[in-house]
Formats: C-alpha cells, sequence, structure tokens
C-alpha cells in the first residue's frame, strides 16, 4: 500500500466529519432527554420517538442521496444535503411542540445521512484498490470519536446551558462541514461512469443484489449493525440498573468501549499485512461467538456487572474490525454504480437491524438474559452468512 498524500488525509478527514454527523446527531442530544420532556411538556417516550423519526429519515435518505449522487456526481449533492441538515437543525433548534421536533428530526436524518452514503462512494472512487481498506478503517477510527465524547459534550451543553446548545454545536458542525466540502473536496465522479438516468431503478438496484459478495457481506454487515444497536439499546439498563453503577461510571465504561471500537478498526486495517480481509472477518466472527457464549452464560448465572463487561468489551472491539471490512467487500465490485450500491447496503443494514432486534425482542425472558441471547443469536447468524458462496 502506497502512503497517503496530504491532500488525501484532508479528503479523509472531510469524509470523517460528514460520517461522524449521524452518530453526534444521536449520542450528543441523549443527555438531554429529561429537559426536552419538560420544556415540551410531554413525557419521555414522546422524546424517544424522536430517535425512530430520526432512523427513519436516515432509512429513506440513503437510498435517496446514493440516486442523487450517481446521477449528479458527490460534491453538489454533498452541499445540498448539508445545506438541508443546517436547516433541519435550525428547526430543531425552534420546534414549539414535540411533534415539529419529530419532523425536524426526519428531515436532518435524512440530510445527515448523505454524507455517510457519498462517503462510502467517494472511497471507492478516489483512492486506490490497494489503499481503501485503510482508508475505511480511518473512517471508522476518526468517526469512532463521537461516542466517545458525544455522551460527555452533551452532558456538559445540557448541564450548564440549555438542550438547544447540543443543537446549535449540530449546526456549528454542519456549517465547518459545509465550507470544507466546498473548498476542499474534490469531484470523484468521472465522466467515464454510466449514467443512472439511461437505467431503471429497480433494475439498477436488481443488479446490485445479483452481485453475491455484496449480499454476503452486506449482510454480515447488517448483523454488525445489530449487534451494536442491541449494544446501545441495553447498555443503560446492564451498567447503571444492574450494575447499580452511577451515570458517571456509564460515561466512563461506554467511552472505554467506543476506544475498543475504534481499536478493532485499526487492526481491521494493520493485520491485512498477515491475513486476507476474509480470514480477517472468518476469525473475528469466531472471537464474537465465543465471546457472546461466555456473556450469555455469565448473565444466566447472574455474575456481577465486573465479569459481563469483559466478554462485552471484546464483542464491541469486534464490531470495531467488521464494519470496514465488510463495507470494503461488499462495495468492492462496484465503480459505476458505488452511489447506488453504497445507498442499498445503508439501508439493507438498517432494515434488517430492525427485524434481527424486533425478533429478538419477542423473546419471553427478562432484560438481563434477553441481551445474552440476542448477542448470541446474532453470532449465530453471521454462520448463515457464511452459506452464501461467492461468485
Amino acid at each position: 500500500m502506497s502512503k497517503l498524500k496530504k491532500q488525501q488525509f484532508i479528503v479523509v478527514f472531510i469524509l470523517a466529519l460528514l460520517s461522524a454527523l449521524e452518530p453526534f446527531s444521536i449520542d450528543l442530544y441523549l443527555p438531554g432527554f429529561l429537559k426536552i420532556s419538560q420544556y415540551y411538556q410531554t413525557d419521555l417516550k414522546a422524546v424517544q420517538f424522536s430517535i425512530s423519526t430520526f432512523l427513519a429519515g436516515f432509512a429513506v435518505g440513503q437510498l435517496f442521496w446514493g440516486i442523487i449522487s450517481d446521477k449528479y456526481g458527490r460534491k453538489w449533492p454533498t452541499i445540498a444535503s448539508l445545506l438541508l441538515f443546517i436547516a433541519a437543525t435550525i428547526a430543531c433548534i425552534y420546534s414549539v411542540n414535540i411533534e415539529q421536533f419529530w419532523i425536524a428530526r426526519f428531515f436532518q436524518a435524512f440530510a445527515g445521512c448523505a454524507g455517510v452514503v457519498i462517503a462510502r462512494a467517494i472511497v471507492n472512487e478516489y483512492f486506490e484498490q490497494d489503499d481503501t481498506m485503510r482508508v475505511f478503517s480511518l473512517l471508522a477510527i476518526i468517526a469512532g470519536v463521537a461516542p466517545i465524547i458525544g455522551p460527555v459534550a452533551g452532558n456538559f451543553l445540557v448541564s450548564h446551558f440549555t438542550w438547544q446548545s447540543t443543537f446549535i454545536t449540530l449546526l456549528a458542525l454542519g456549517i465547518i462541514s459545509l465550507l470544507l466540502v466546498v473548498f476542499f473536496l474534490p469531484e470523484t465522479k468521472v465522466k467515464t461512469i454510466a449514467p443512472v438516468q439511461k437505467r431503471n431503478l429497480i433494475q439498477d438496484f436488481r443488479a446490485v443484489l445479483r452481485v453475491k459478495i455484496f449480499l454476503k457481506y452486506t449482510l454480515i454487515g447488517s448483523v454488525t449493525y445489530s449487534i451494536l444497536m442491541i449494544y446501545l439499546a441495553n447498555a443503560p439498563y446492564l451498567i447503571m440498573e444492574y450494575g447499580q453503577l452511577s451515570s458517571a461510571i456509564f460515561s466512563y465504561i461506554f467511552a472505554f468501549n467506543a476506544v475498543g471500537l475504534m481499536v478493532g478498526a485499526w487492526v481491521s486495517s494493520a493485520f491485512t499485512r498477515w491475513w486476507s480481509i476474509r480470514q480477517i472477518i472468518l476469525y473475528t466472527t469466531i472471537l464474537g461467538l465465543f465471546c457472546s457464549i461466555i456473556f450469555l452464560g455469565l448473565c444466566m448465572m447472574q455474575q456481577p456487572i465486573e465479569w459481563l463487561l469483559v466478554p462485552l468489551f471484546f464483542i464491541i472491539f469486534t464490531l470495531g474490525v467488521l464494519f470496514p471490512a465488510t463495507t470494503k467487500l461488499a462495495l468492492e465490485p462496484f465503480h459505476e454504480n458505488s452511489g447506488s450500491a453504497s445507498a442499498l447496503l445503508g439501508s439493507l443494514q438498517l432494515m434488517l437491524t430492525f427485524i434481527i432486534s424486533a425478533a429478538t425482542n419477542l423473546i419471553p425472558v427478562d432484560l438481563l438474559l434477553l441481551t445474552g441471547l440476542a448477542l448470541l443469536v446474532c453470532h449465530g447468524l453471521y454462520l448463515a452468512c457464511y452459506a452464501i458462496k461467492e461468485e
């Protein structure tokens, strides 16, 4: 692999910032839930619904921006999405009721997800094939800062200012991202790429889904994302209610696990010196399966939280390895319609995550055991994904 040039590092930084807008948009405002509910004189469930509208906007937006970026290039759709993100964030700040807040969050996600979709397409086009794995890992490492500092920064802002200050921070990030894209991000969609308007959209997506490599590693990536969502949804219960630890200690544990996620992303790139990407994915899923079995066993014995956190950390570490590796292999066959492939990748992951999460929640057991069973089921699904043959 060749060393990345200065201009390439600038591009990586911009793409990482664009990719981080989505996790920051969630992690930063979580500590303000109580103040938001008080401000709108509603309950916490109504505020939590803003996460659902955000995820809905994220799912719809990925398909939209992937198609648009294949048709009109990468730079101008990114600029348009950031302008919409800025407008939606302002709407969040000045929403007069919870219903307006829901709608504003939907459009904030709809716009913010463009950075994630287009960033993957740009990496696939702008960098040499030998460098894409390293770049995807760099993106994961840099963007991984969001879940580390997001809750801590959000708690500081909410404690010292109003809940709107978290969205003012997002507004500033959106403006900075817009300026960087306008002045420093090159257009990467070359003229030789086949124009999307000459194709039937459904046929275009069918063509992507027929590629077995894409299907296989998108499914593995979807299971990986499901594990992350299970962790995020149940970590507060595990640490603060079951473990009886304070919210401050919860923040430290959350940040420590996020570091594990970043280390995993680094390992995903560094270990390509000795193993192929497919070997790395295989060994990592085996490690995750082993840790999930241990975690479930500890849950069944109702062991102290300190014991549970050890296998949980290594499970989170495996996610950091798998995210860039599966993205690299899923998008590798596509150069002409990498925007559509990237959009389909993200949308399928989100939809399958909803299905897997809903299915595991139907298991009639207590929340502690449910968490362990859900993690084990997901790691078992990895084995089913390996039944798909690559062609």
